[in-house]
């Protein structure tokens, strides 16, 4: 039986890129192929997630021979909603919370609101989860 994975490989990649950022030294940065060599992601996809990161201004970076990456972001306000929805997380707790779907069963099925009520738990749960309580200490910094 196949199951599926609440969030994407890109949307957990986004969270561990961030979490690392996030536990270098103020006013460090690193390149992104030294990151996905150390978070063990490939060099395409960690850039990939950096841009999209870039472009919510999560992440930011120093160009040049000797740049890097770096977290601009406050990894004390910056929770897991934030990050997998920038990398688009649209999981829904069941097909009958989806946008225009249409159920017989829908006003009075007990079962639509304990989906709806599961799914608001989970959002509250990412939102509560800030970077900043995940910070990696067990890797050596590797900075320019």
């Amino acid at each position: 039986m196949k199951t599926n994975s609440f969030i994407s490989r890109e949307q957990d990649y986004a969270l561990r890129i961030t979490a690392y950022l996030a536990s270098l030294k103020k006013g460090r940065f690193i390149s992104i192929n030294k990151m996905a060599d150390i978070l063990h992601i490939s060099n395409k996809f960690a850039a990939r997630i950096v841009h999209k990161l870039k472009k919510a201004n999560i992440t930011d970076s120093i160009q040049g021979k000797y740049g890097g990456i770096f977290l601009k972001a406050d990894p004390k306000e910056v929770s897991f909603w934030d990050i997998m929805n920038v990398i688009g997380f649209k999981m829904k707790f069941n097909d009958c919370l989806k946008e225009n779907f249409i159920c017989e069963l829908e006003f009075g099925c007990k079962f639509h609101m304990f989906f709806v009520q599961q799914e608001n738990k989970m959002k509250e749960t990412l939102m509560s989860q800030k970077i900043s309580d995940y910070l990696f200490s067990h890797f050596k910094e590797i900075t320019n």
